[in-house]
């Protein structure tokens, strides 16, 4: 692949090599295991770490992303970090490799190489640090090295004045070989509140209290009266000194170690560090052992690829786009797979659960059963469940429907639709009548022009109509008919002929409401309040919003003269970086707007590329027919696109971000990266969307919407027991085909694959031939 001089891929995509300490901002990457012990890993080495058990109880290992590895040069003096950072002193050679399953920073300085492994194992509740210090030069060196971490602990909700500080302590421990954090509160939801960092060498000294290490400039005074911890010149460093042996209680809780190397000419030694939790000393002293030798951790490092290679090998995509492969075939992938370990809300992790069916199916049915269970009975859900948050948001109920039906889908496992599930708040009811509560929920919730109320707010947090409590959502209502569809089709098939047609005729009603009280003449309005409804041709602010378009052709909202002037709208909002939510962009705030309309112009949901949204986008292009648009569209949001690289906007080059701004003074950077769904849109718009590889009740569908200039691409995917391996062909370049498909040498009807159930690879052969004359695109 092409090599530029910030970063490029290697090991065929799994590897991003970051070749400046430097970045537009702190690229990451992250570690966990299937315990829910996370590391966060900048290009530097800190971030923060913590542990979140299946109960959603946080325990955050270090406050500030405190985790720091100094090196100095004791015979002169000579100070710096690995990735330059905190201390700010220059390296030479520097290279930082993101992979799939670790990091590794390296570079030299004043003739010594350093490298620092950082990994998480699969199972446990532990990280692993790999310590490698040469010496390039042909004298003999004296090198110290400080392992540094805070401890904080925090995470969880106690009663007032009840603060974790007020409650831990540190020791050093001769078996253990490190500082152990010991926490005594008397609240905490688990027993692993306690932290510690050790290492395999002799420690030649220590500090538990970070104010003794960092010295006495070497923090700041909160609010509360509390030391806040310095870390960019530690006195015992910079000043040639050697850890104090201290211990503390209260403040500056942390953990530093001090190994002395002696170095002969040539020489190389390694350290191995282990930063973790635990419910005792006594398991951190057998951690330590376990992961105190080159062996074991080897096999750590090899039995976690081998887990991580199980986890994500259900789904292989192969596109005429080496950049797409390489997001796609690994790294989103694994951003969908942390979103379940960094986000804990209903409406979020819905829809990554449903990207995570098309490759990580069991896990994926855990999390969406596992929001159910934050389901009240009234059929609405908390927004999270950490923090705990349960504002009346009004989407919730849909995308339960949706992600259920995609479920039954996937597995084809009729049965889990008897499964009781609890509710959040009484008793407990089958996965049925989760679903159905959801569907009562958003009918009683019309309002006067029979939509859907928006309450706080729906899919967009931002867009809060405060002024009017009985707003509706055009969007919600959208979705709400695309659910009805869906899950009319499954009740069919229970053989519920009764309540089908109820769900039918609550579509056919809700349909046209919006067709009558929502159509603007040339898109749909977004949401209508008995102040002015927004989105509209004469609403004061932003007149059109594109979530109001992309859902009602998901929906079959627009009849056939509707339909392309809907297209035509969504097409008018294009923008180099993808397409903004709103436009224009609110100038002045508005109440009746809400939190949209209190942001700058062009930032974050005012009238910013929302790659969420352009994601809902990418699909309703799909089902229009249109493939040249639909891959248009998608790369344009991708990292590191063409029109807006990651030197611009600041995000890792590897991970989909959430929005792009078109702030003039912020033109084209990035927010927040990792955990967004805009992971899982991208993923689906690309396999589900463009590939057209689609579950359904009765198997696999093959309805690709290819763009005229691919010829070809494959797609490896497993399905209810059986390997799929897909080639789709184009070789007449159509931007509209009909699929003729082969499976293992023999021409099938239609386009619904064979379910063999017999766990053995399958051959598909895919060609797109020209749709008949009269063959319209039905939406």
């Amino acid at each position: 692949m092409k090599v530029d001089k910030i970063h490029h891929f290697s090991d065929k995509g799994n590897s991003c090599i970051i070749n400046t300490p430097r970045p537009p901002r702190h690229w990451y990457n992250y570690l966990w295991s299937e315990q829910g012990y996370c590391t966060q890993v900048s290009q530097i080495g800190h971030g923060r770490s913590y542990y979140i058990n299946s109960k959603a109880d946080m325990c955050m290992i270090n406050n500030q992303d405190a985790k720091y590895l100094y090196l100095r040069d004791d015979d002169a003096n000579v100070y710096w970090n690995i990735g330059e950072g905190p201390l700010n002193e220059e390296v030479e050679d520097f290279s930082c490799e993101h992979n799939i399953g670790y990091s590794i920073l390296q570079s030299q300085k004043n003739g010594v190489h350093a490298s620092w492994k950082l990994l998480v194992p699969h199972e446990g509740y532990n990280e692993v640090w790999v310590v490698k210090v040469r010496n390039n030069t042909d004298k003999v060196k004296n090198i110290s090295v400080f392992s540094t971490v805070s401890f904080e602990l925090e995470g969880f909700n106690y009663p007032r004045y009840y603060e974790m500080y007020r409650s831990c302590e540190t020791f050093f421990d001769e078996r253990l070989n490190g500082i152990y954090c010991q926490s005594k509160h008397p609240f905490t939801p688990h027993n692993r509140y306690n932290s510690y960092i050790a290492c395999s060498e002799t420690v030649h000294a220590f500090d538990g209290n970070l104010g003794e290490f960092l010295g006495d400039l070497g923090s700041y005074t909160r609010l509360d009266a509390m030391p806040a911890p310095l870390f960019q010149r530690p006195d015992v460093v910079v000043k040639g000194r050697d850890c104090t042996n201290s211990l503390t209680t209260l403040v500056n809780l942390g953990g530093v170690l001090q190994n002395k190397l002696v170095l002969a000419a040539g020489e190389e030694k390694e350290l191995y560090y282990v930063l973790g939790v635990s419910e005792s000393l006594e398991e951190a002293v057998q951690t330590m052992e376990q992961y105190s030798n080159r062996d074991r951790i080897e096999q750590a490092l090899l039995e976690t690829k081998e887990h991580q290679k199980c986890k994500y090998a259900g789904l292989h995509i192969v596109t005429p786009h080496e950049k797409l492969n390489v997001l796609m075939n690994e790294w989103v992938k694994k951003q969908i797979d942390f979103c379940i370990v960094g986000k804990k809300g209903v409406r979020d992790n819905l829809q990554i659960a449903v990207a995570l069916l098309n490759y990580r199916q069991e896990r994926a049915k855990e999390e969406i059963i596992e929001c159910l269970r934050h389901q009240f009975k009234a059929g609405h859900a908390v927004l999270t469940w950490y923090p705990y948050d349960a504002t009346r948001y009004s989407d919730q109920p849909f995308w339960i429907i949706w992600a259920v039906c995609e479920l039954i889908k996937e597995t084809g496992d009729y049965s889990l639709l008897d499964m009781e599930i609890e509710y959040q708040d009484e008793g407990s009811a089958t996965m049925l009548e989760h679903v159905k509560a959801a569907v009562n929920r958003l009918i009683e919730d019309k309002g006067k022009h029979g939509l859907v109320r928006i309450f706080f707010a729906d899919w967009n947090d931002a867009l809060n109509i405060t002024t009017d409590p009985d707003a509706e959502s055009v969007m919600l209502s959208q979705q709400f008919c695309y659910a009805l569809k869906e899950l009319s089709a499954l009740i069919r098939r229970l053989g519920d002929t009764g309540y089908a047609g109820y769900l039918d005729e609550q579509y056919h009603i809700l349909r046209n409401a919006i067709n009558e009280m929502a159509w603007d003449g040339s898109w749909y309005m977004r949401a209508l309040s008995k102040e002015e409804n927004i989105g509209s041709k004469d609403s004061k602010g932003s007149t059109i919003y594109i979530n109001a378009q992309s859902w009602a052709v998901l929906a079959d909202i627009p009849d056939e003269e509707k339909l392309p002037k809907v297209l035509d709208s969504m097409d008018s909002m294009e923008h180099d970086f993808g397409f903004p939510i709103n436009m224009p962009p609110y100038t002045e705030y508005s109440p009746h707007v809400g939190r949209m309309a209190g942001m700058l112009p062009g930032l974050f949901e005012n009238g910013g590329v929302y790659c969420h949204a352009t994601g809902f986008k990418i699909m309703a292009d799909c089902k229009a027919g249109r493939g040249v648009e639909a891959l248009r569209t998608l790369l344009k949001i991708i990292p590191d696109s063409e029109a807006n690289p990651s030197t611009q906007s600041g995000a890792e080059p590897y991970v989909f971000t959430n929005c792009y701004s078109i702030h003039p003074k912020y033109y084209g950077k990035s927010y927040q990266s990792w955990t967004t769904g805009t992971s899982a849109w991208g993923l689906m718009s690309l396999l589900e969307g463009i590939m057209g590889i689609k579950r359904d009740y009765d198997g696999l569908r093959i309805d690709p919407c290819f763009p005229a200039d691919w010829e070809e691409a494959q797609v490896f995917r497993e399905f209810r027991g059986t390997r799929y391996d897909i080639t789709i062909r184009n070789p007449s370049r159509l931007s509209e085909g009909q699929p003729e498909i082969q499976v293992d040498g023999s021409l099938i009807n239609g386009n619904l694959l064979p379910l063999f159930q017999d766990d053995r690879t399958h051959s598909v052969e895919v060609v797109l031939k020209p749709k008949p004359s009269n063959t319209k695109v039905v939406i």
